[in-house]
């Protein structure tokens, strides 16, 4: 495939009219417009992108659900169809992300998201599962159902291990609870980044746990104790700790616009990744839904247990983008990178995904002046495409 006509959001800038050629799924020219003059296009298909700017597609390192579907379904077709959801709106790699529940029910999560890592999706690839809980503080839980959580188990996250084929990528863990610390080692150890989140830890107890290899905190400012300039706890370590990467769900519920620019001004443009804690109602209409079994409704824009507390959004990658922009005051370029290249180098995929260069994956967006997803390719397959 040549896209061509495009403005292109490389590393060092916006290439305008440039042009990009796709081969075996990844990138394998960037050029500029007088250069596509001379680069045949025979025996490819070739995309007029017009009036479009292309940008890295985005990777989702956050997500529970979507298209009306959980992960904890625990079956193929459920995974699948939240990424084909998600994808429609620029989300080209994600992490199913899993929350509290039986040890069995997990089992069956990750088997359905190594089934959808080996035999493809038809939309957002998936990389590796997110375990958020079962280990957080049952006095921080959020949406977490609170019979489902358990302390920190060593041989509980080997076995999920084991059962997803390796595919644990990230987990969640509250570092106050016992055993954290040699929980927090023992995953590193295998490989798992350990975030830190749906905690009552006090600034000392979260610092322990980076010494001892945590290097993220789950959903910034949510599920946390508030920063107290005397005790300033989980969330003033996320603040003060360079070590410490961390993620902001834009959806306008979440975050006060000021607590987000306090989070940016803190972490900057490369230590900050979006992501949607999506539910299954993320690209479905209002209604009632499910997270993790328990039953959720999606009014007015927010996704609420029936005691009224936020439970995960029905948000999407490209509208997070946009309010980046918006709340933050940053550029197309620096809200989408918080998007595609943070979150990818987060979860240890930066290598092939995240950013539009030669050799790396051809997970592009096409998005129009208004910031609408007119295309979605991922591996150099278009999985989507928007009304003209």
């Amino acid at each position: 495939m040549i896209i061509r006509n495009a403005d292109i959001l490389t590393p060092r800038g916006i290439m305008v009219s440039g042009f990009l050629v796709i081969q075996d799924g990844r990138i394998t020219k960037v050029g500029s417009h007088g250069e596509s003059r001379h680069w045949s296009t025979a025996g490819h298909e070739v995309l007029d992108a017009s009036g479009l700017t292309v940008v890295p597609g985005f990777v989702d390192i956050h997500a529970h659900g979507g298209g009306g579907h959980d992960v904890l379904e625990g079956t193929y077709e459920a995974v699948s169809a939240m990424c084909r959801a998600h994808a429609r709106h620029g989300t080209t790699s994600i992490f199913p992300t899993t929350m509290a529940a039986p040890f069995s029910e997990l089992v069956d999560a990750v088997h359905a998201v190594a089934d959808a890592v080996r035999r493809g999706t038809g939309g957002a690839e998936a990389l590796g599962v997110h375990l958020e809980g079962p280990w957080v503080n049952p006095d921080s839980r959020g949406a977490q159902a609170l019979e489902a959580i358990r302390p920190p188990d060593v041989r509980e996250l080997d076995k999920l291990i084991e059962e997803s084929g390796g595919l644990v990528r990230i987990t969640t863990v509250a570092p106050e609870l016992e055993g954290a610390s040699d929980f927090i080692r023992a995953a590193v150890g295998r490989g798992v980044r350990v975030s830190l989140g749906h905690s009552l830890a006090s600034f000392d107890e979260a610092m322990l746990a980076v010494r001892s290899g945590a290097t993220h905190v789950t959903h910034a400012f949510n599920a946390m104790r508030g920063l107290h300039h005397r005790n300033p706890g989980m969330a003033g370590a996320m603040l003060a700790c360079d070590e410490l990467t961390t993620e902001a769900i834009l959806d306008g519920f979440h975050l006060h616009p000021a607590a987000a620019t306090i989070l940016y001004r803190c972490k900057g443009a490369d230590r900050l990744a979006l992501v949607t804690d999506a539910t299954m109602a993320a690209g479905m209409p209002e209604g009632e839904y499910e997270l993790g079994g328990q039953r959720v409704v999606y009014k007015g824009g927010a996704v609420r247990l029936p005691d009224g507390g936020l439970a995960g959004s029905a948000l999407t990658l490209d509208r997070a983008v946009k309010r980046a922009m918006a709340d933050l005051g940053v550029t197309l370029a620096q809200a989408v990178a918080m998007a595609s290249s943070v979150p990818a180098r987060i979860a240890g995929v930066h290598d092939r995904k995240g950013s539009i260069e030669e050799g790396k994956d051809a997970d592009l967006v096409l998005m129009d002046e208004a910031g609408e997803v007119r295309a979605t390719i991922v591996r150099g397959a278009v999985v989507y495409r928007g009304e003209a």
